[in-house]
């Protein structure tokens, strides 16, 4: 089991668009936008797999005070955002680097608390 069509991009968040820290590492087929759960003002990436970027994109500010992100690389896209149907199978990068698939969300009407199930999956390489 190889790595198929997935790619591999390498996300830094900020919040004053000067020190940047590390995110993790979204895994995402092409083309597919990434979820994060992040509320900081300033997200970039950039390219590992299948071919490496050495040139992070432009910082993509926040919108508004949203706890959720989905970020278009190809496009150099961000939104702030609550996950709805539309959303469900995304990849989501969780702070720390895991990479799960959204399989549910719901938040409170006055965005006071959220919950969601995320699906991992793994495999060895033999």
């Amino acid at each position: 089991m190889g790595l198929g069509n997935e790619e591999c991009w390498v996300v830094e968040t900020s919040r004053d668009g000067q020190k940047w820290r590390s995110l993790g590492r979204a895994w995402k087929s092409p083309g597919e936008p990434v979820l994060m759960h992040v509320s900081v003002r300033f997200v970039r990436y950039r390219q590992l797999a299948p071919a490496e970027t050495s040139e992070w994109s432009e910082p993509l500010e926040s919108e508004g005070d949203l706890p959720m992100t989905m970020v278009r690389m190809e496009d150099r896209a961000r939104q702030d955002l609550w996950p709805g149907d539309e959303h469900l199978g995304l990849p989501m990068l969780l702070p720390g680097g895991e990479t799960g698939r959204l399989q549910a969300f719901e938040h409170a009407p006055d965005g006071s608390s959220w919950r969601y199930t995320l699906e991992f999956r793994g495999a060895r390489e033999g």
